[in-house]
């Protein structure tokens, strides 16, 4: 008797479990309509702002700034191995490149030493110091900032120099 009482119960929670089928489809694709606008200003700053009236172009007088503009080419030079951190702190070209592309990784190594030499004789000038012992120092913190396997030029035992990939 008590299976029979289980029997009804059974049997609304199974037709409970079997639902009416709903079709989602469209005979038809969904079509959306949709209208953009997108306006781009540009604001000139107020005449006596000079704070924002600093922008980094590649014809700035800051060293800092172009060297900054510049930045990802030389990264992108050392992340290919075609350049690498020399002893003198600047950047030495490894492998020469042929064409156009090397043209242009010439003309923007040249730009990067010529502004990083500038600011190592800043320094040099501003700390009462020799400029080799700028570059020196210059050379060390390039190195260390070096990532994984790219490019330095390191003192070897016999007394010279060579180039080693960083490690990790």
């Amino acid at each position: 008797m008590e299976k029979l009482a289980f029997l009804p119960i059974l049997l609304i929670i199974l037709a409970g479990c079997s639902t009416p089928s709903v079709n989602l489809s469209t005979p038809d694709p969904i079509k959306v309509d949709i209208a953009m606008r997108l306006d781009v200003y540009q604001h000139t700053p107020p005449a006596g702002d000079k704070k924002s009236a600093a922008k980094p172009t590649a014809e700035s007088a800051d060293p800092q700034e172009r060297r900054r503009n510049r930045m990802a080419d030389i990264q992108q030079f050392k992340n290919s191995r075609i350049v690498g951190e020399g002893r003198d702190g600047l950047v030495v070209i490894r492998v020469e490149t042929p064409g156009d592309y090397g043209d242009y990784i010439r003309k923007v190594v040249a730009e990067e030493n010529r502004d990083r030499m500038a600011l190592m004789k800043a320094t040099a000038e501003k700390e009462k110091i020799s400029l080799p012992e700028v570059q020196n120092r210059q050379a060390s913190v390039w190195q260390k900032m070096a990532f994984k396997d790219e490019w330095i030029e390191i003192p070897d035992k016999s007394g010279g120099w060579k180039w080693v990939q960083k490690e990790g």
